[in-house]
């Protein structure tokens, strides 16, 4: 014979409240506002030099470029990349359970979160803050809202006048650079230049740790083509770009892919560059650029003609998690 439980009513309302929570999202903002981030303090502001030293190996790890460029030349628009909110002081302040095993605490603290915050739809989860007043911006990975409450796998924060890279990794991206960094934002290809160098993600990434200025690493291949994370790859910047049919908005990002380059920055499928989320605004900043899309092929820049900048030793230095002004766990 079956137990009967009863419930008392009160409880059962809480729980059932709780559980259906629903968020008001009408109140995202119109419009994506560009920030620029750590401003003359993060290397992805610096020009490559007209002489830059090639890597000995650089012919054999492009190769590993083309395989990954035959499978997909993508910008990811709206799933696997980053949403933006901005807080102020009336955002409220909330404390993010941290879940990942591996994570070496249990919540971040004092985590001001917009309510009609959003992360981003993939599997990644990712999402940023920037706190201007306060001079912060936080990273969360597999971050999700929840019965009425914020949690994360990861999630890490620093300084806005830092270089935006963790110095000892703990990252919520798997090479130690702050989220948002070599991300494309609308108001560049709006108004014709990125002044930064980009990122990219793609399935060889080396094991046996980053280079510099990369702190940590997710690389996991051991083959003689893999690229470690925080190398610094480059478009030829002999490439006549006018010869290849782009485009305007691939005349740009291919512009910057000669003068900064891109670095290598995480381990994903295809060869993948970012752009940022337009899932934090109402209206889509991208659609007079190239539409409503959730990837932007680049079909027409070619992967054969990229070249690996010299490479520094590879460091498998344990991680560690440094305390700075933005940062509060328990």
């Amino acid at each position: 014979m079956k137990n009967n439980i009863i419930i008392p009513a009160c409880i059962l309302f809480i729980f059932l409240a709780v559980a259906c929570q629903k968020r008001d999202l009408s109140n995202k903002p119109e419009t994506l506002r560009y920030y620029r981030l750590f401003e003359g303090e993060s290397p992805f502001y610096n020009k490559i030099p007209a002489q830059a030293d090639v890597d000995p190996a650089s012919d054999q790890m492009v190769r590993s470029l083309v395989d990954q460029a035959n499978e997909a030349f993508v910008v990811a628009v709206k799933k696997w990349t980053v949403p933006v909110y901005y807080a102020d002081a009336s955002t409220p302040r909330r404390e993010v359970k941290l879940t990942a095993s591996w994570a070496p605490k249990k919540a971040m603290l004092d985590v001001p979160v917009p309510d009609y915050a959003e992360a981003d739809p993939s599997d990644d989860g990712s999402m940023v803050v920037i706190d201007q007043a306060g001079g912060c911006i936080y990273d969360f990975w597999r971050m999700r809202y929840r019965n009425g409450r914020w949690k994360a796998a990861w999630g890490n924060a620093l300084p806005l006048d830092s270089d935006g890279i963790f110095p000892q990794g703990f990252s919520a991206r798997g090479s130690g650079f702050e989220l948002l960094q070599g991300l494309i934002w609308p108001h560049e290809l709006k108004q014709g230049h990125i002044d930064h160098a980009l990122i990219f993600s793609y399935d060889h990434t080396r094991a046996g740790g980053p280079v510099a200025p990369a702190t940590e690493s997710d690389g996991t291949s051991n083959e003689d083509w893999a690229i470690p994370e925080g190398a610094l790859v480059q478009l030829d910047p002999e490439l006549n770009l006018d010869s290849l049919g782009l485009s305007g908005y691939e005349r740009i990002i291919a512009k910057a892919l000669q003068e900064y380059g891109m670095y290598c920055a995480d381990d994903g499928g295809g060869l993948q560059l970012y752009a940022v989320n337009p899932i934090c605004v109402k209206n889509n900043p991208y659609e007079s650029i190239w539409g409503d899309q959730t990837l932007v092929f680049l079909d027409k820049i070619p992967a054969d003609r990229f070249r690996i900048l010299k490479l520094g030793k590879q460091s498998e230095k344990a991680l560690e998690l440094v305390s700075n002004a933005c940062n509060e766990f328990r």
